[in-house]
C-alpha cells in the first residue's frame, strides 16, 4: 500500500474518472465480456469486452471496495476488488455525487489516509447512502410491477388453458408466450416457445395454445431415457432388431451411452423403439447394432395426441457382438449410486472416476445400496 510511484499513478486515473463524472463509476478490468471498468472513460477497457481478454489497470486502491465506500465492517480492504465490490451500488449515484465521492477520495488518498487502512470511516455520507438504497427500492418496485403486469397479460391471453388445466395456471402465468421452457411438478419441462411446434413433427400446423395443450397430455407419457439423452451429451445407442418391416425396424430395447456435462458418464434405455428403415435395409431380425442418431420430438396419435421422442438419421450403423443389456435393477443401482456421488462430502475433490472415499465408509455405502435396492421392483410402476 506504500507504493509511490503506483500511488501518483492512481491520482493521475481517479482525475480523469472526476473530469468524466457523468459518464458513471468506472472500476480497473474487464474479462470475458464483463468487469468493471467502464470503457466509456478508459477507451482501452473497449477492446477486453468486445474480446473477452483480461485488461487490467494497476491502481493503488479502488474507490468503489466495500470497506472504502462504506467503512469498518462492511468489506474487507485486504481481499482485493473482487471479493469486496460496491461498484453496482456507486452506479446508481447521481453524477454530481460520483464526482464528489471521486474528489473526496483523491483528497483523502494524497493526505496519506490510506495507507494504514485500520479504521475506515465511510467515503460515502448519510445522504448519498440513503439516495443509493431510495433508487434500489424503487428500482425493485418497478422491476416487481412490471412482472406483475406481465404475468397478469400471460394470464389473459392463457384463460381457455387455464380454463381446461386450472394446475397450470402458475407455469402459464410465468411463461405463456415467452421464449422459454417451464418447469413444473405436475407437467414437468414445458416448452414455451411460440414457435416451439415448427421443430416437432407433426405438430408443424398446431395453434399455440394446441401446442400447450398436448404437451400437458404428455406429461409423465413420455420417452424420459430419451429425454434424458437430449438433454445431454450422448455417446450412442445400441439395439437388437425385433422386427421388420418394408418402411420401419423396431428394437426391442434401445440401450442409451451418455455423459453429463460434468463429465459424468450414464447409462439408460428405452423398449420397443420404432425407427425409419433408412440406413437398416441389409441388417436382420436378431441383428444386434450399435450407431448414432439424433433425438427429436414427434405428434404420436395413439391414445391421444401427445408429444414424445424417438430417433432418426442414424450413422456410424456397425453390426455388433450380441450382448446382455443390464437389468433394471442394476439401471437404477446406477442412478442411486450417481446421486450419493452427488451427495458426498469429497464431491468437488473427486475426478468422478476413482473413489477417494476410505473403506469403511465405502463399505457403509454399498450396504446402504443393497438395503435400498432389496425394496426395489421395477414392475411396481406398472401396476
Amino acid at each position: 500500500m506504500k507504493n509511490t510511484n503506483k500511488k501518483q499513478q492512481m491520482l493521475s486515473i481517479l482525475e480523469t474518472m472526476i473530469q468524466n463524472a457523468e459518464k458513471g463509476p468506472s472500476g480497473f478490468w474487464v474479462d470475458d465480456h464483463e468487469g468493471c471498468g467502464n470503457p466509456d472513460i478508459f477507451p482501452e477497457f473497449k477492446e477486453g469486452l468486445k474480446r473477452g481478454s483480461l485488461v487490467q489497470k494497476e491502481h493503488y486502491l479502488c474507490p468503489w471496495n466495500t470497506a472504502v465506500l462504506y467503512g469498518n465492517g462492511h468489506g474487507n480492504i485486504n481481499t482485493g476488488c473482487y471479493h469486496s465490490c460496491s461498484i453496482r451500488k456507486a452506479k446508481y449515484l447521481s453524477p454530481e455525487m460520483v464526482k464528489a465521492v471521486l474528489i473526496r477520495f483523491k483528497k483523502l488518498l494524497q493526505n496519506g489516509y490510506y495507507d494504514n487502512p485500520q479504521n475506515l470511516k465511510p467515503l460515502l455520507k448519510e445522504n448519498e447512502i440513503n439516495y443509493i438504497e431510495k433508487r434500489i427500492r424503487r428500482e425493485k418496485q418497478e422491476r416487481d410491477l412490471k412482472i406483475k403486469t406481465e404475468k397478469a397479460a400471460r394470464l389473459k391471453k392463457a384463460a381457455k388453458l387455464i380454463d381446461k388445466y386450472p394446475n397450470a395456471k402458475d407455469i402459464l402465468g410465468a411463461y405463456y408466450g415467452k421464449d422459454e421452457y417451464g418447469n413444473s411438478s405436475e407437467y414437468g419441462l414445458i416448452d414455451f416457445h411460440p414457435n416451439g411446434m415448427k421443430e416437432v413433427v407433426g405438430a408443424e400446423k398446431f395453434s399455440y395454445d394446441d401446442f400447450l395443450e398436448v404437451q400437458f397430455n404428455s406429461a409423465r407419457k413420455q420417452r424420459t431415457g430419451f429425454i434424458n439423452a437430449s438433454n445431454n451429451i450422448t455417446l450412442g445407442y445400441k439395439g437388437c432388431i425385433e422386427r421388420k418391416t418394408a418402411k420401419a425396424v423396431c428394437f426391442k430395447r434401445i440401450w442409451i451411452e451418455g455423459m453429463y456435462s460434468d463429465g459424468v458418464c450414464f447409462d439408460d434405455k428405452e423398449e420397443h423403439v420404432w425407427m425409419d428403415i433408412k440406413g437398416f435395409e441389409s441388417f436382420n431380425v436378431g441383428d444386434s447394432l450399435a450407431f448414432a442418431a439424433d433425438v427429436y420430438r414427434y405428434v404420436k396419435k395413439s391414445n391421444g395426441k401427445t408429444i414424445d421422442y424417438g430417433l432418426r438419421n442414424p450413422v456410424g450403423i456397425t453390426k455388433i457382438d450380441p450382448y446382455i443389456l443390464p437389468s433394471d435393477k442394476e439401471l437404477m443401482a446406477q442412478r442411486i449410486d450417481s446421486i450419493i456421488c452427488e451427495a458426498c462430502y469429497l464431491s468437488e475433490q473427486c475426478n468422478k472416476m476413482t473413489c477417494i472415499l476410505n473403506k469403511s465408509v465405502k463399505r457403509q455405502r454399498k450396504e446402504m445400496l443393497d438395503v435400498i435396492l432389496q425394496e426395489y421392483d421395477p414392475e411396481k410402476d406398472l401396476r
